[in-house]
């Protein structure tokens, strides 16, 4: 079966890839996206591929089928860089492409953010583990059944869940296991890979901010404070925006008031502002 990467134009031009970060998701993430965009990159995290719609959803769910579950050919330099094309600073899809990410662009600077694997769990389970179970729930399970947005993306994080968790869902305690000694490899896998002068590793419980990154990519401190999130009204303001039409366009109005707090809180959770971190 063809791959979707493969059927997709060639792209006119690749961005050179600047700065990777090879932390998994729920430290500093988000803050770090929104931190890069203000140093003047363009950055590609999680949120994005959200708002880049079906196709970018499904290119992610792709790389993760084809990379973990057999479903292809894993995708090779040419692959990511097609999907990439248009950024120059990678956060949070590198988790699950260590060495390729390193590979592939041993000249970027590499950053790995740390956190303590209790506070990591902990997050997880308030954040990411209620999408998961959202997705595979009802009203999603109903209408996504209407609506190829809500499609793609209830199956993208199914594919996430089952990669994340072993093929468990996020409320077994046999796959939290499995996912927490996943974040200890990755962070063992990531500082033995990335060139060590090229790489930055901090935790988020000794502070993060300008201070370690602009010196590390060679930027002034800027004089704004450091990104710590998204504000509340932003994330309802996103969720109303993307979310809201589909639902109204899938005829399930009456659902409403029951799926605006469950997708506000679970879709953007690599978005939300986080003040456990």
């Amino acid at each position: 079966m063809s791959r979707l990467i493969d059927r997709l134009p060639a792209p006119k031009h690749v961005r050179e890839k600047k700065v990777i970060v090879l932390s998994r998701s729920r430290v500093g993430t988000f803050s770090l996206y929104q931190a890069l965009g203000m140093l003047g990159y363009k950055a590609y995290h999680m949120s994005e591929v959200v708002k880049g719609g079906i196709t970018q959803m499904a290119l992610f769910e792709e790389a993760l089928r084809c990379k973990y579950l057999g479903a292809g050919k894993p995708y090779g330099k040419a692959e990511f860089d097609k999907w990439l094309a248009n950024y120059d600073a990678i956060v949070e899809i590198p988790q699950f492409f260590i060495e390729e990410f390193v590979q592939f662009y041993p000249n970027a600077h590499f950053i790995l953010t740390e956190r303590s694997l209790e506070s990591w769990t902990i997050s997880m389970n308030n954040t990411a583990s209620y999408m998961f179970t959202a997705t595979r729930s009802f009203p999603l399970s109903a209408i996504r059944r209407v609506d190829s947005f809500v499609e793609a993306f209830c199956s993208l994080h199914n594919v996430l869940e089952a990669v994340t968790y072993h093929g468990k869902t996020c409320q077994s305690a046999e796959g939290v296991e499995a996912s927490k000694r996943d974040t200890v490899k990755l962070v063992e896998t990531a500082k033995a890979s990335a060139p060590k002068d090229r790489l930055l590793v901090v935790k988020l419980e000794d502070g993060f901010g300008w201070e370690q990154i602009c010196p590390f990519l060679g930027h002034p401190i800027p004089e704004t404070r450091y990104p710590r999130g998204n504000a509340p009204q932003e994330f309802q303001k996103m969720g109303d925006e993307i979310l809201v039409p589909r639902i109204r366009r899938a005829g399930l109005m009456a659902l409403s008031a029951v799926m605006i707090p469950v997708l506000s809180i679970g879709a953007w959770y690599y978005v939300r502002a986080v003040k456990r971190q």
